[in-house]
């Protein structure tokens, strides 16, 4: 069902936007079906009929293409109105008459042409119909006493009769059937129509959205909300398969009961409302086996067991031919929707129900027909529950199959991705680590192997060792990340820079040259604490930003501002222009260094700016602390 909060629905549904609304999707709805039923069924009626001379090869995948047109038709002014529907995913055409031809094995496809060659038609019918008659009722009736008086004067109104039949004969009989009194009548049906009409209107518009979004929605297993207008959520069936055997199970259950009450009725000699009552049971018992099964079980067989005094005087029985079909199709559903012992259940109960009934009711003196009847209905209704039961194991393995192909790629995906990852550590290792730990030993070893450098010079080598063997020891962690699976890192651990660090790195950085200004504000103050990722943050950043400067700036004033507010942690790197006498080429760089560091601050829900900024560069990042 779809709900709809009272005080505030009432309100939305009571205004004149909400009843156009309404309005235009269910008024058009009945010519949209009709041309759709004059295109499809005949294009697919000439294709069956040619497809023997292969004609209709070609001409089934044109009368599928149309039933989609007319889905995503169907699919939009439901959008328009509203409602949410999944998104609905077709087979991407291969090129050519091949491509063409290969329509006609997509199941979605046939599944548009059902619902708009077939269903939508007398569902859209009837729904026009009913907004037709309390959109004419009103104007009719609020209107009748000014067209009226032009009509032949009538010797028996409607509200005479009512009286007259309500008060016998103690009502005059000129004042009962007045004009005055029609038209009254007549006003007050037709208030009554008009104060209803939103109310229908918006009970018809939410019955086709909730048939479109069962039959031509995406397969989705949670239900979805959808707002109309903002009066409220309507929630719709959740899956195509449970909508079209919600569908389907109705439509049998409605063609069951026009049916099987006149039969009852008339061949089998039953009252009208005895029939009426037993019809109505099998209906209710087919559409409850969709969702209760247990309960479908049991009123199927009250039915029954009721039908079988009902039916004794005709043939055949105890199991008329209507009787044996509801069976049938409630067996069915069960054992497609159930497991088999649902399916043996759903056979066995009516079919022993009947048989205590018709043994009570005396199988003589035409005691051979009854049991032909019986053993025809057993074994007619275990063969239905045997198919049912296969075909849903069949689905079933299907399903099992499709999963374990969809672990397997998944398990084949992961080792490729391992293999990957292991080439791309061994090319790190290969590359990378040799050239860093050259970079360590040369620098170590230069002031033995050049000696009388002064002091300066001896500490920048020193500084280039200890940065290349720091840079080498996260080099052999990323490695051994790469190399592990599952997370499981068999490097050794080592504790993460912080803000702390910030400092040190600074230090390290003008070594090599550069002038670097440091100020950090706010790290004194207790109610400002830094977590570590992000001290672990801010240290990449700067470190990215440091790096960026020397190579692509060199020479020029880097000012470092960190900033720990109260709720955030600020940091600021800016760089000036280029030092003219220190020009040169910039060592290349992969361009994804700047990227690294606002995902970093991104996933800790902060923003990093970067861009020039006059003649320098500037890097901003901003980090929440709570």
């Amino acid at each position: 069902m779809i709900a709809e909060p009272s005080e505030r629905g009432r309100r939305r549904i009571y205004s004149v936007a909400g009843l156009l609304r309404d309005a235009r999707l269910v008024l058009p709805g009945a010519a949209i079906s009709l041309a759709a039923f004059a295109l499809l069924v005949p294009l697919f009626s000439l294709s069956i009929a040619t497809l023997i001379v292969w004609i209709g090869a070609f001409l089934l995948p044109l009368a599928l293409l149309l039933a989609g047109a007319f889905a995503r038709l169907s699919r939009a002014r439901v959008r328009q109105w509203g409602a949410e529907l999944p998104e609905v995913s077709y087979r991407p055409r291969a090129p050519g008459i091949a491509g063409r031809i290969a329509r006609i094995g997509e199941p979605r496809r046939w599944l548009d042409l059902a619902y708009e060659g077939l269903i939508a038609l007398p569902l859209r019918l009837v729904s026009f119909v009913i907004a037709i008659v309390w959109i004419v009722v009103p104007i009719a009736g609020l209107t009748y006493g000014l067209w009226g008086g032009f009509l032949p004067a009538e010797e028996h109104t409607t509200i005479g009769q009512i009286l007259t039949a309500v008060m016998g004969g103690r009502v005059d009989e000129n004042w009962a059937h007045s004009f005055g009194l029609d038209a009254a009548f007549n006003a007050l049906v037709g208030l009554l129509f008009a104060v209803t009409l939103p109310l229908v209107m918006r009970g018809l518009a939410r019955s086709e959205a909730a048939v479109t979004r069962a039959a031509l929605g995406g397969a989705r297993t949670v239900p979805q909300d959808a707002r109309a207008g903002g009066d409220g959520k309507d929630r719709l069936p959740a899956s195509t398969g449970d909508g079209w055997t919600w569908i389907l199970v109705s439509l049998a259950a409605v063609a069951m009961l026009a049916v099987s009450w006149p039969v009852f009725a008339v061949l089998h000699g039953a009252s009208p409302w005895a029939a009426m009552l037993v019809s109505l049971l099998q209906a209710a018992a087919l559409l409850l086996a969709v969702r209760v099964p247990a309960a479908g079980i049991a009123l199927q067989t009250a039915g029954f067991v009721a039908t079988v005094p009902l039916t004794a005087t005709s043939s055949p029985w105890p199991w008329p031919v209507t009787m044996l079909i509801a069976h049938c199709l409630l067996v069915l559903v069960i054992a497609l929707r159930r497991s088999w012992p649902w399916a043996i259940g759903a056979w066995l109960a009516p079919q022993l129900g009947v048989f205590a009934a018709a043994s009570f009711q005396g199988l003589t003196p035409g005691w051979s027909a009854a049991a032909a009847s019986l053993v025809v209905s057993a074994s007619v209704t275990l063969g239905i529950a045997v198919v049912g039961a296969a075909f849903r194991a069949i689905v079933a393995s299907r399903g099992a199959l499709r999963i374990e192909r969809q672990a397997n790629a998944h398990l084949s995906a992961q080792r490729r991705e391992i293999d990957e990852r292991t080439r791309i550590a061994q090319e790190l290792h290969d590359v990378v680590a040799h050239g860093l730990s050259v970079i360590s030993v040369q620098a170590t070893t230069a002031v033995y192997r050049h000696p009388g450098l002064d002091q300066a010079l001896q500490e920048e080598f020193s500084s280039i060792a200890q940065s290349s063997r720091q840079a080498l020891s996260e080099m052999r962690g990323l490695l051994a990340l790469l190399r592990s699976s599952d997370g499981e890192v068999a490097a050794p651990l080592a504790p993460q820079p912080t803000l702390d660090d910030v400092g040190r790195l600074v230090e390290t950085t003008r070594q090599s040259g550069a002038r670097i200004d440091l100020r950090v504000s706010g790290t004194d103050e207790p109610a400002a604490p830094v977590p570590p990722l992000a001290g672990l943050a801010a240290y990449r950043i700067v470190q990215e930003a440091l790096s960026n400067a020397v190579r692509h700036a060199p020479g020029s004033v880097i000012a470092v501002e960190i900033g720990v507010e109260r709720t955030r942690l600020v940091v600021d790197v800016r760089n000036g222009p280029q030092d003219p006498s220190r020009a040169h080429t910039p060592a290349p760089g992969a361009g994804l260094g700047l990227a690294g560091a606002a995902e970093r601050a991104q996933a800790l829900g902060g923003v990093l700016r970067a861009g020039p900024l006059g003649d320098g560069f500037l890097v901003n990042a901003v980090i929440p602390l709570v």
